[in-house]
């Protein structure tokens, strides 16, 4: 297995892991995840994710847009049944992509603006938000993303910096704190180890991963915004900038 190295500037932490909090038994601090299903998602960004945080402990809850009780289809073909809308207070929001190059979903769900102005209502009041694809898009479009580095789909990757934001096309994973992003579709898995990683240590992921034979792997983008549940800033290093080159052994993928 190949071991992730970590470079460092003044700025952010790109390697395998930015976690300085210990790892804990007791998950009673785990924030509520609510993952949003929609019509035209795309199946690998939501149910990799799940397995993984579902498997650490995190709660995990299935939400729809609109929101009715009832079945979403997913881009290939996914039927998912979900409980109902999304709550008034989830602690973490997971916005699949799929269905911005063509068909339903994220370009249809840009355009109608409801959903984007109620994912800025609920990080107004504190949820964290994390996308995965060109979920990224609908941050994007609620106005969070400006001034802020973030990473979606490669295809994607244009938009995203049309809406203003600190686009890290190196990375598969951006924490910064309150908002974090992946690329495609498989790096959600990615994204969801660093939860696991945040919230209950780098033992914590290292065995998510372990579960599900994954093989970490970087670019990661942790800034000073990310904090673990300790309220450790992540890395020990401060915010702004940009991040230092990627090592080829960190580059890998």
């Amino acid at each position: 297995m190949m071991a992730m190295t970590e470079t460092t500037d003044s700025t952010d932490t790109i390697g395998s892991t930015g976690s300085t909090g210990s790892t804990t038994d007791s998950t009673a601090h785990l924030p509520t995840v609510e993952i949003l299903f929609f019509d035209g998602f795309d199946e690998l960004d939501a149910v990799g994710p799940w397995e993984v945080l579902s498997a650490a402990g995190f709660p995990v809850r299935p939400v729809g847009w609109p929101g009715d009780r009832g079945t979403v289809v997913a881009a290939h073909g996914l039927r998912i049944g979900v409980d109902g809308p999304i709550s008034d207070a989830p602690g973490l929001l997971l916005v699949p992509g799929g269905g911005w190059v063509h068909g339903t979903g994220v370009r249809h769900l840009v355009e109608d603006s409801a959903l984007p102005a109620r994912v800025a209502q609920l990080h107004a009041a504190g949820t964290v938000m994390a996308s995965v694809c060109t979920g990224g898009l609908i941050l994007a479009k609620a106005g969070l993303l400006r001034g802020r580095p973030a990473v979606t789909n490669r295809l994607a990757l244009g938009a995203l910096r049309a809406y203003g934001a600190d686009v890290r096309d190196d990375a598969r994973v951006v924490d910064d704190g309150d908002i974090v992003t992946s690329g495609g579709p498989l790096m959600g898995i990615d994204l969801a180890l660093r939860l696991v990683d945040r919230w209950l240590g780098p033992e914590a992921a290292l065995a998510a991963a372990g579960r599900i034979e994954h093989e970490r792997r970087g670019p990661l983008v942790v800034t000073s915004g990310s904090v673990t549940s300790g309220g450790v800033t992540s890395g020990g290093v401060t915010g702004g900038g940009h991040a230092a080159p990627v090592s080829s052994a960190a580059a890998a993928s």
